[in-house]
């Protein structure tokens, strides 16, 4: 249900966006929020619009970022109570991620979407499925037959898991624009979730279609997985009906496998004798595939922030991937598992001598105390200084402490929001948001292996970033 404040205060701040007056935005924004809550749900709304007039797709993936970074706000905001300038209600959020947004957001509001007819069921041929449907349009770079056909099962009155996994299944053996489509159907649906789905749905797939595999340029490497999941001795249907506890200790040596010379062929054999032959669980091997990512951005030094910022979209695509695992269950979302393992390989051997290890970091000096709130201000503080060793110290204390982790991210991410989301298309978000998703969804299983690496690369991306003072309120 839409909050009142929200709702009475949205027209305000969307008339201020339009006419570009930064102080009467802040204003709106006060009125609208008292709570992170709030600010998700504000930012979703705003990416409805934005979803009309955003061509490139980086607006939206902005908004998405900075609506999901207000979950962790919310265990912040009862850890350090209510504050003045409203930072853990999730104003920064707010404040830089609309601003980044603005163009799409005004060329959205002069939009009235037309949407195509739909292709129901109903209307497929003797043989043939929705899936197969999908899949005949993407890989013939039909666009305006697979807009159709998610029209036609929209009507149906299909559920958003019904219509995320025929998505799902159509781009799972694609990879185009790194990943692009994959992010934007992750996190476009996560704009949905701010403002609990509704009727939005025609807006979200008029929007998300050009950004599906529809185009020409695909590396090689794709042909092999699709050609090696077409081999029906590399079926997926027997993951449907396990009834064993996942092993997912067994997706481990996955991880060395994909940061080697391996071929594709091989990387997708390994990937299936994890989830197939010894019992790891889809999420678990989404999860080391990500750790993975992680260990090739640990190898950029921090004058390197180009190329950090271009293998960040390996852990994006690798996020997304054990993502989609806990809104799914069907078996055709499992393929994205061999793409995604296939991506960072490959970008494991593109990367050659390119990456050379940042030096030792210094050991730095946690401040806090042992309190809560007193350690995550000191960490907060070292971030707004860009000093990792201490934030590192300060972080490592409070994990060592058992407090809640969602607070300490998000600490992070209000660091991520004084980044200058407009220059860097919101990539410090999204890279704060897929690195702090990961060590938050670590299997427990996996325990005895150290996930710290995406603590490091939350904290790197968000020192590393350049920074505006949009979002001092």
């Amino acid at each position: 249900m839409l909050s009142v404040a929200v709702n009475n205060n949205f027209a305000p701040l969307i008339d201020a966006l339009e006419a570009g007056d930064n102080q009467a935005l802040i204003s709106a924004a006060q009125a609208a929020v008292s709570k992170p809550e709030e600010a998700a749900e504000l930012i979703g709304r705003v990416g409805l619009i934005a979803m009309r007039g955003d061509s490139d797709g980086h607006a939206v993936l902005t908004l998405a970022a900075a609506s999901a970074l207000c979950r962790w706000l919310i265990v912040l905001h009862h850890v350090l109570g209510a504050d003045e300038q409203g930072q853990s209600n999730g104003l920064p959020l707010i404040i830089q991620s609309l601003l980044a947004a603005a163009p799409a957001v005004k060329a959205g509001l002069n939009v009235t979407p037309t949407y195509p007819q739909g292709f129901f069921p109903s209307e497929l041929s003797q043989n043939e499925t929705m899936s197969s449907r999908m899949e005949q349009a993407v890989y013939g770079r039909d666009g305006a037959t697979v807009e159709s056909l998610l029209f036609g099962l929209f009507g149906t009155g299909a559920d958003y898991r019904t219509l995320s996994i025929r998505i799902y299944d159509g781009i799972s053996r694609a990879f185009q624009e790194n990943g692009h489509a994959l992010l934007c159907a992750v996190r476009g649906g996560q704009i949905l979730d701010a403002v609990e789905w509704g009727q939005d749905m025609p807006n979200y797939i008029h929007w998300l279609t050009p950004h599906l595999p529809i185009h020409t340029e695909e590396p090689a490497w794709t042909q092999v997985v699709r050609s090696f999941l077409q081999e029906p001795q590399h079926g997926l249907a027997s993951y449907r009906t396990r009834l064993a506890a996942p092993k997912n200790a067994n997706a481990l040596p996955l991880r060395a496998l994909l940061l080697s010379d391996a071929n594709t062929s091989r990387v997708c054999q390994g990937v299936y004798d994890a989830l197939i032959k010894q019992g790891a669980s889809a999420r678990g091997i989404g999860s080391v595939i990500a750790l993975a990512a992680s260990d090739l951005l640990a190898d950029i030094a921090d004058d390197q922030q180009e190329l950090f910022e271009r293998v960040a979209h390996g852990l994006l695509f690798a996020s997304a991937t054990r993502l989609i695992y806990t809104q799914v269950q069907d078996i055709e979302g499992l393929p994205l598992l061999f793409t995604a393992a296939a991506a960072i390989n490959a970008l494991y051997k593109d990367l050659g001598p390119a990456a050379t290890p940042p030096q030792a970091a210094r050991p730095g000096n946690a401040g806090g105390g042992l309190i809560a709130p007193a350690l995550l201000e000191s960490l907060s503080a070292q971030i707004e200084e860009r000093d990792l060793p201490a934030a590192l110290a300060s972080a490592r204390r409070y994990i060592q402490l058992d407090y809640d982790q969602r607070a300490l991210f998000g600490v992070i991410a209000l660091g991520a929001a004084q980044a200058d989301a407009s220059a860097d298309l919101g990539h410090t978000l999204q890279i704060v948001l897929a690195a702090g998703d990961e060590y938050l969804a670590w299997p427990a299983e996996l325990a005895s292996t150290s996930n710290e690496g995406f603590l490091q690369i939350a904290l790197r991306a968000t020192m590393l970033a350049k920074r505006n003072d949009l979002a001092r309120v």
